[in-house]
């Protein structure tokens, strides 16, 4: 395994290129979607006045000595994105010392879990294709090498999850996380999983994860038959291995691009009205109904922690209309009509991105991602270099200091 995370740790934040687009509806800083403990602390005044008079958890004050600067560095930093934890580097040498430990790396993959923005590529280019990285608040999320040159050949982004990525190349496969350009490629597998693989990358990072354990799933279609095999890559072993499972209940075995993770699920899109769920843990595969008129322009997201399909349509002008199925039953839960201006005579194609960690709805419009906050009923929007059409991929992206599992030798 490569790595490269010493030179990253030397990098000066501010030197990132994250390719950011041009904001132009005041998209809310990252820092504020960080989980409710965060935003809870926020709630005290970082002052000695207010530390000495109890006004902090008491968790937090335990012992008496403890100085301001040891509150914010074990309660706060864990909980900011990459970026930003850079920035925080010049405070002091004990402070560069504590970023730089794998420690507060572990801690922040798994307490740290907001939606930071998209990996992108434009799938009909072949291997001449760029990547880019589109980042929600440039000033808080962002990675060192958007166009991942740190890795040892041209790539194609397949699947994310929880700060990873993979990526395939001309025959490898490769785990990376694009914050501290950590890689690893992975051994060939036993099955051929065919030049558009679907497959799911599932990490969870926790605090038993110490080691950081992530598999790779595979669906292929065995060949000549309508069945679906399935393997798996576990990085604990650092090895591929067959599943028993088959799944022959499906309509039409043409899966859809990569595969989606979330609660110990793969979960793969088909060419038919069909979702292809895979419980990792006990290799169980299943099969999830779409209902007939939510066409192509939809996808897999996770809302509020559950899973979700939803599809989007421009009515008229400039008014879009979201349906959001929800469950494995896939029932449809809320209709909206939102205004994703600006004001025109005229409709537009629209896709569905993916999300993670988030109540957003993310739409791809013309020039633009639109996010309609579902809670807050409010529209923010950034512009994207990539227009609207088939073949553009967009992978959600958590900016995470997560660690890859590297296998000791005996």
């Amino acid at each position: 395994m490569e790595f490269s995370q010493a030179d990253y740790m030397n990098d000066d934040s501010e030197g990132w290129d994250d390719n950011s687009p041009t904001i132009f509806k005041g998209f809310s800083s990252a820092i504020t979607t960080q989980r409710h403990c965060l935003e809870k602390l926020a709630d005290y005044g970082f002052k000695i006045d207010a530390y000495q008079n109890h006004e902090f958890p008491t968790h937090i004050i335990r012992e008496g000595d403890k100085k301001i600067k040891d509150v914010v560095k074990e309660h706060v930093l864990p909980f900011l994105p990459a970026k930003s934890l850079m920035r925080f580097k010049a405070v002091s040498k004990e402070w560069d010392k504590w970023i730089a430990c794998p420690l507060l790396s572990h801690q922040q993959s798994f307490s740290c879990q907001s939606f930071s923005g998209y990996f992108c590529q434009d799938m009909k280019m072949g291997w001449d294709t760029e990547t880019m990285f589109l980042s929600l608040d440039h000033s808080t999320s962002g990675v060192p090498c958007p166009a991942l040159d740190f890795l040892p050949e041209v790539v194609k982004i397949l699947s994310s999850c929880s700060g990873l990525l993979l990526c395939q190349g001309s025959e490898k496969y490769y785990v990376c996380n694009p914050a501290t350009q950590d890689w690893k490629m992975l051994p060939l597998p036993q099955c051929y999983h065919g030049e558009e693989p679907a497959v799911a990358l599932a990490f969870e990072p926790s605090l038993r994860n110490i080691e950081a354990y992530y598999h790779v799933i595979c669906a292929f279609p065995m060949l000549g038959q309508p069945i679906i095999g399935f393997e798996i890559y576990s990085s604990e072993s650092n090895t591929w291995s067959c599943s028993s499972a088959y799944c022959t209940d499906i309509e039409n075995p043409r899966l859809v691009g990569g595969g989606f993770y979330m609660n110990g699920v793969a979960y793969y899109e088909t060419k038919s009205n069909e979702v292809l769920a895979f419980d990792v843990k006990v290799e169980i595969p299943a099969i999830i109904s779409l209902p007939d008129q939510v066409g192509r322009r939809g996808s897999l997201t996770q809302m509020e922690g559950e899973l979700c399909y939803v599809a989007a349509n421009n009515e008229c002008g400039n008014v879009f209309l979201i349906d959001i199925y929800q469950g494995m039953e896939m029932i449809l839960k809320r209709t909206v009509s939102v205004n994703l201006g600006p004001d025109r005579s005229f409709t537009q194609a629209c896709k569905v991105l993916p999300c993670v960690n988030s109540d957003a709805v993310a739409i791809h419009s013309g020039q633009y991602i639109h996010f309609y906050h579902i809670s807050e009923q409010k529209v923010e929007s950034i512009a994207s270099s990539f227009t609207m059409g088939r073949g553009k991929k967009f992978l959600p992206y958590t900016n995470s200091l997560a660690m890859l599992h590297e296998l000791k030798e005996p």
